[in-house]
Parts: structure tokens; C-alpha cells; sequence
């Protein structure tokens, strides 16, 4: 199971030394390490979302999606990621979770 990611020194390591997979509207920046640890962080821009209620509304349906496909199994121990919301307009969960999906097969 995947921890929620709050070390801002992992979180830093992740955005300045970790890879960067690309999947259309989603990105993951993750970071192997070398620990026991799968831990995720979830991002949406507010320059993209300027209203808090939209941001948190994508922050949910991310989260909830990447936990009913069990996106953690396709990760490997010891790497912390970040997915981070690149698409313009409000997706619904069911996109959400194809993209989440093709992105996994990125993996």
C-alpha cells in the first residue's frame, strides 16, 4: 500500500534528480530511494485551476482512480512518484482512470 508523500526533502529530491514519464494529461516524476517505501504525492496547477474547489475535486479523483487500479503494484519498492495534472479541462473519473492506465503501461 502507498503512503501519502509529506518529506518536503523527498519531495524536492523527486522534482530536481527523479525521472519524468509523460501520458496525455498526466505526468509522473518519481525517484527511487532505495527504501521499503512507496510513497505518492498528487499536484493540479493552480495556474491551470485558480479555484481551489476544482483543483481539490481533481486532487480526489486522481487519488481515488490510481487506488482502484492499484498503481502502486506497478511501481517498484523504494520509489517515491509525484502525478501531476496536466490537462487543461475537468476530466471525469472514468478518463482520469484510462490515462492512469496508459500511463501504468509507460511503467
Amino acid at each position: 500500500m502507498a503512503l501519502y508523500l509529506k518529506n518536503k526533502k523527498k519531495i524536492e529530491t523527486i522534482f530536481e534528480k527523479g525521472f519524468t514519464i509523460k501520458a496525455d494529461g498526466l505526468l509522473f516524476k518519481g525517484y527511487d530511494f532505495k527504501d521499503e517505501e512507496i510513497k505518492y504525492g498528487v499536484s493540479v496547477s493552480k495556474k491551470l485551476f485558480p479555484l481551489a474547489v476544482d483543483r481539490n475535486l481533481i486532487k480526489r479523483r486522481v487519488k481515488e482512480q490510481a487506488k482502484s487500479i492499484k498503481l502502486a503494484e506497478f511501481i517498484a519498492k523504494g520509489v517515491s512518484f509525484f502525478l501531476i495534472y496536466t490537462s487543461k479541462q475537468i476530466l471525469n473519473s472514468n478518463e482520469i482512470k484510462r490515462r492512469i492506465e496508459s500511463l501504468s503501461q509507460k511503467l
